[in-house]
């Protein structure tokens, strides 16, 4: 909507963000002169506007519209009953124009995707330690509410100029949009959910050690400089690092000490089966040997990073978000805001250099060496996922919202998002392939050969024929005790069989993989 369009007492200054499931607004309330940010209910795949009006693009889509706009007006009540200086408050909650809206306060700094892109050097240990801090404090009342987050991310934490972090809205409107697909489609940030977030996970109810693994996978990534590998891909193959394994290559490189209780604790709480994380956030609290942090609301995140810290390019003071440069899966690969002249996997110590100089593998283009291996696995795969119908399909709703581009100055949106109207977005779950226009090499895809014919037996001796196989079964039927997550794999490997090779499942199976292995994907 335009600059000067009035909501009741609110007259809205400018957009600050869009994303796949609303928008929000600079705004000025009137009637207690201050501004606001506003943040409007529109989810792009469902809905468009006709003036100021929100209007369903089918009819077909109003159940879904609905459910969204419940959960969307049920979370702002939620947080509207909160005061805590860590969690997003809620001032006003209405529908208006066909759909609804919230008004919170407009904070002014970046989310912690942003500012772990820009800075020089990883995050010390005191500084992630306030960070769980303020972040614990905010999770433990929605907890006590017996309410999960289930959207933790570095884009959902918002770092403020000076004061605490706070932890942004729920998503609760994206959720409910998935649950209410007819395909009960998981609709979810793939790099920081759990197994048990997924769809299909059926037997594993999500709580609080959910958040928990979402939360220490956002703490690995901040360490790492790239988003974790998806649950859904170290549940066949976990190439992931060991938290210990790359805290001493940051000590080695940087000089950096990690203290082995927090080492432990991202551990536990990355650990894929829910059983064996910390079961709550008192439990993870006690693993990290976490203390009371006075003063955080004096708590100036840049000042504390010290050196660590790379100002941004442009000047600061913005107040506004920055426009995308694309739309891209949220954080299913390599941040998109990473600059290859700040990756502090370069060894800065003299020790650290010495054993790169004897461990480091031929150059790579710039900006991308460090992420080949994990875009490897994540597009093997989504090849077999594919394969059998797991992914989405070209046919599929649309599913997270549009990642943000690098902020290059201090953004003001409550729920920082991408400066463009809502994009629909096909969101694998289980990962994306690099950006197409940065050559990525990859090995070569094998080539799909029927086994050779086998020589003919001896004269005078007599084959006995194999007995004859079912071609009726299906894949659940061949690969009775896998899931969702593992079945792609043993039908994959069950299809290699001479049993099995010629049921139509497994002639459709290496029928999409073949297409899959394609380089034009045709």
């Amino acid at each position: 909507m335009p600059p000067g369009t009035r909501l009741g007492e609110f007259e809205l200054h400018g957009l600050l963000g869009a994303g796949g499931f609303g928008m929000v607004y600079r705004a000025y309330d009137h009637s207690l002169h201050r501004t606001v940010a506003i943040k409007e209910y529109l989810p792009g795949g469902l809905a468009d506007r006709a003036g100021h009006a929100v209007t369903l693009r089918t009819e077909a889509d109003a159940r879904r519209f609905q459910a969204g706009l419940r959960s969307f007006m049920n979370e702002a009540r939620l947080l509207a009953q909160f005061d805590h200086p860590s969690l997003v408050k809620v001032l006003r909650v209405w529908e208006q124009n066909g759909t609804a809206y919230m008004a919170m306060p407009l904070y002014q700094g970046m989310t912690l995707k942003d500012a772990c892109a820009q800075m020089r050097a990883p995050p010390p240990e005191p500084w992630l330690r306030k960070l769980l801090w303020s972040v614990l404090q905010a999770l433990d009342l929605l907890h006590r509410r017996d309410t999960v987050h289930r959207d933790i991310s570095p884009d959902n934490i918002f770092l403020q100029d000076v004061g605490p972090p706070v932890l942004l809205d729920l998503g609760a409107a994206r959720q409910a949009l998935g649950q209410d697909e007819p395909q009960h489609t998981a609709i979810l940030k793939v790099n920081y959910a759990p197994i048990e977030q997924y769809a299909d996970a059926q037997g594993m109810r999500q709580g609080p050690w959910s958040d928990v693994y979402a939360l220490a996978a956002v703490v690995y990534g901040c360490l790492d400089r790239a988003p974790p590998l998806p649950a859904s891909v170290r549940v066949l193959r976990d190439t992931m690092r060991p938290p210990a394994e790359l805290a001493d290559a940051l000590h080695l490189a940087h000089g950096l000490t990690y203290t082995p209780a927090l080492v432990e604790a991202l551990t536990a709480a990355l650990a894929l089966d829910p059983d064996r994380r910390p079961r709550d956030l008192a439990a993870f609290g006690a693993l990290l040997q976490l203390q009371p942090v006075p003063g955080m609301e004096r708590f100036d995140w840049r000042a504390e990073l010290g050196p660590g810290w790379q100002a941004p390019r442009q000047a600061m003071g913005q107040e506004h978000a920055q426009e995308p440069t694309s739309a891209q899966t949220q954080e299913s690969g390599p941040h998109s805001t990473l600059d290859s002249a700040t990756d502090w996997r370069a060894p800065t110590t003299a020790a650290g250099q010495a054993a790169a100089a004897l461990t480091t593998p031929p150059s790579a283009p710039a900006g991308r060496r460090a992420w080949w291996p994990k875009a490897g696995v994540a597009a093997l795969i989504l090849g077999l996922l594919a394969a059998v119908g797991i992914v989405a399909s070209p046919g599929d709703p649309p599913a997270a919202a549009v990642a943000t581009a690098p902020a290059t100055g201090r953004a003001s949106a409550v729920a920082p998002m991408p400066a463009k109207p809502p994009v629909a977005v096909e969101t694998p779950v289980v990962g994306t392939l690099p950006p197409a226009a940065v050559p990525v090499p990859v090995a070569p895809a094998p080539t799909l050969q029927a086994p050779p014919a086998s020589a003919p037996p001896p004269a005078g001796v007599r084959r006995t024929p194999a007995p004859a196989t079912p071609r009726t079964l299906s894949a659940a039927q061949i690969c009775p005790d896998s899931n969702f997550i593992t079945r792609p794999m043993c039908l994959f490997r069950a299809c290699q069989q001479a049993a099995y090779a010629a049921m139509p499942v497994c002639v459709e199976n290496m029928r999409r993989l073949r297409e899959n292995a394609r380089p034009d994907g045709h």
